[in-house]
Formats: structure tokens, C-alpha cells, sequence
């Protein structure tokens, strides 16, 4: 069956006009052990639903002065600091919640057509599981997530966390413990739908043999497989999103996926689940003018002559160039390339589900 349901799927993705993506973008996950679709409710927790938006990305780079001692001279080289922020300019937290309002819409539109009802996070909070977590409300927009990304959750979607930190950033738990959750909710399907959405890359270096420190910046809108939120890895730059990953809990890796889950197995396995997911990042074309922007600071010499006494030399401190760069992009296209990828995801997620879900 998975082989006929994953044809079904490519068939479905490659001939609906408008699609942004394709066959060769999509991994699609089919497992139903024991044939616990059958065991099932026809109810779907959705525990998480979220897109995340790049904003605003900073990286630096510099090198230190230093001094050379020569025969006759001295030479002082200053040292350098380069550093980039490259802004979002186009859209707003407006457009973000717009596009994330219309796809849950639409994912809940599909799932109630095909006779699932939605479980609430009020009903799910009465299980002796989610004693003590937190309820949030949707329609809010947060940039403590992910540095320099502005998470948005539907209007009039609530969903539980382990609670939030001072800062604000949600707290998760280091497993992913959805199967769990589903066997205390009675076997119901467990949904995660997640999107991540960057617009550039930065690339930060330093030479202490050309003496210049720089940073570049790939501008990219893209929608990206997974990402590390962990605060150790962003820093800086973003462009390591899989860093860590070895050592790092399930509230702080996001994937790009729609999925299902139900049941628990040994070693806190799904009985089923149904997957779809990227195989690797989709780029999205003509959504922004600039497509490089590089910053270079040359550090600074001066010789002086030596004297047949002391010298005093003042040197003033280290030149630095701090760069600012907006990146303008076109809302419209902005909008529907984030739309549509969404939506081919939701499709291919929820044909899938419903495939595997019949007898």
C-alpha cells in the first residue's frame, strides 16, 4: 500500500496547477503497525501548529591589530571589525499571521470534511498528562523562539507547552513525547504542522594575511527542512542550522512537516504515523531584488622611524565599519510563495493521512 499511496501522492503534487513544490521535494513517511488506524478515533490533537519567519540575521568578523619590529621601523596595523544586519523590508508580522490564519483554516477545513472532529488543548489539558503545563493562546506573534525569526500560531488556536521561560522562549521536553500523549488521549491522532521560512545567509571571515575582516550576504528566501532554535546556536549567524543536533531536545529542533501520529510502542514509538516532510531546502525566485551584499573593512597601517631614544606613540582604536542592509522584498510574491508551499504540504500531509486511515 505505501508504494501505491507515495505514486498517489507525486501524481497529486506534480499535476495541481500552481504547485511550488514537486515530487523530488517531499518525503512522504507511511507506517501503521498492527493496523492501528483501526484502534483509532476518528479525533485529531493538534499539538502544534507554528511558522516561523526570518526577520533580521547578524554575523561579525574581525582581527587584531599587532605590531612589527623592524631595523629601522615600526610598523603598528590596526585591527578590524566588520559586522552586517540584514533586515526584512515588505512584509510584517500582518502578512505572517494572514498566511498562517489561511492554512490552518484550510488544514482543519480538510480533516472535518473527511469526518475527523478536532480535539481542543481545553479537552486534552484534562488528561493527568498535561497537569501543570501552560495554555497558550494563538494569534500572537513572538521573536523569543528563534533568534532573529518571528514565530506566528493561528487566531483562535490554543495549544500547551511545559511552561515559558523568563525570556519568554516556550519550554518543550528533551524526547518527543507524542506517542505518549496519544495513548493518554485514548489513541487519538496527534498532529504537528510546522513551516520554516528564511531569507538569507550569512557568511563572516577574517584574514590576518590580507588584513581585512568581511561578511557576506546570500540572499535566499527559502523554505528550510529543519532548524536548531537553540540559543548556543544562533549567536551569530543561522547558517548552521543542523549544528548540534546529536545533543539537542525536541523543543529545540523544528522540522518542516505535517504529521500524524498514533499509539506508543516500545522505546516510545508511534504504532502509526503519516508523514510528509522536505527531502531539502526549496528556494523561492524573483521574491527579492538583492541577491548578494558583501561588507570589507582593511585594516589600517602606520610606520614609524625610529629615534635614538624613547618614543611614545599614540594609536587611536581599532577602525570599525558596522554595516546596516535592508533586504526589500515583494510582498505579493513573499506571500504566495510561503502560501503555496504550505498548502502543497497540507495536502500531500492530509491525503496521506487519509489514505492510510481507511480500512
Amino acid at each position: 500500500m505505501k508504494s501505491l499511496l507515495l505514486i498517489f501522492l507525486l501524481l497529486f503534487v506534480e499535476t495541481v496547477p500552481g504547485t511550488i513544490l514537486d515530487e523530488k521535494d517531499l518525503k512522504v513517511t507511511s507506517y501503521n503497525k498492527k493496523k492501528q488506524h483501526q484502534k483509532s478515533p476518528k479525533k485529531v490533537f493538534i499539538r502544534s501548529y507554528k511558522a516561523l519567519f526570518e526577520v533580521f540575521e547578524e554575523a561579525s568578523a574581525k582581527t587584531s591589530g599587532s605590531k612589527k619590529e623592524r631595523a629601522n621601523r615600526t610598523t603598528f596595523t590596526s585591527g578590524t571589525s566588520t559586522r552586517m544586519g540584514v533586515q526584512i523590508s515588505g512584509v510584517d508580522v500582518a502578512d505572517f499571521q494572514k498566511i498562517i490564519d489561511q492554512s490552518y483554516q484550510d488544514f482543519v477545513n480538510q480533516l472535518t470534511s473527511q469526518g475527523f472532529e478536532i480535539m481542543t488543548a481545553d479537552e486534552a489539558s484534562q488528561s493527568e498528562y498535561f497537569e501543570g503545563w501552560t495554555l497558550m493562546k494563538g494569534g500572537a506573534s513572538s521573536d523569543d523562539q528563534a533568534a532573529g525569526f518571528v514565530m506566528v500560531t493561528p487566531t483562535g488556536f490554543d495549544y500547551l507547552v511545559k511552561g515559558v521561560a523568563k525570556s519568554g522562549r516556550e519550554k518543550g521536553t528533551f524526547l518527543d513525547m507524542g506517542p505518549k500523549i496519544s495513548k493518554e488521549l485514548g489513541d487519538v491522532y496527534v498532529a504537528d504542522v510546522n513551516f520554516i521560512f528564511p531569507f538569507v545567509t550569512l557568511d563572516a571571515d577574517a584574514s590576518m594575511w590580507t588584513n581585512t575582516s568581511s561578511v557576506k550576504a546570500k540572499i535566499g528566501y527559502r523554505i528550510e527542512p529543519i532548524m536548531n532554535t537553540s540559543q548556543e546556536n544562533q549567536q551569530t549567524s543561522l547558517t548552521g542550522f543542523a549544528k548540534g543536533f546529536g545533543s539537542m531536545g525536541s523543543s529545540e529542533v523544528i522540522s518542516s512537516q505535517v504529521r500524524f501520529l498514533s499509539g506508543n510502542d516500545i522505546g516510545n514509538n508511534p504504532f502509526f504515523e503519516a508523514k510528509v516532510e522536505l527531502k531539502k531546502a526549496v528556494y523561492f525566485e524573483d521574491v527579492f531584488e538583492d541577491k548578494k551584499i558583501k561588507e570589507v573593512t582593511q585594516a589600517q597601517s602606520d610606520m614609524f622611524s625610529k629615534t635614538g631614544y624613547s618614543q611614545l606613540v599614540m594609536v587611536s582604536g581599532d577602525q570599525s565599519t558596522v554595516a546596516s542592509h535592508f533586504a526589500e522584498c515583494d510582498t505579493e510574491r513573499y506571500v504566495s510563495s510561503a502560501s503555496g508551499a504550505m498548502k502543497d504540504m497540507i495536502d500531500a500531509g492530509i491525503s496521506n493521512f487519509v489514505e492510510m486511515t481507511k480500512d
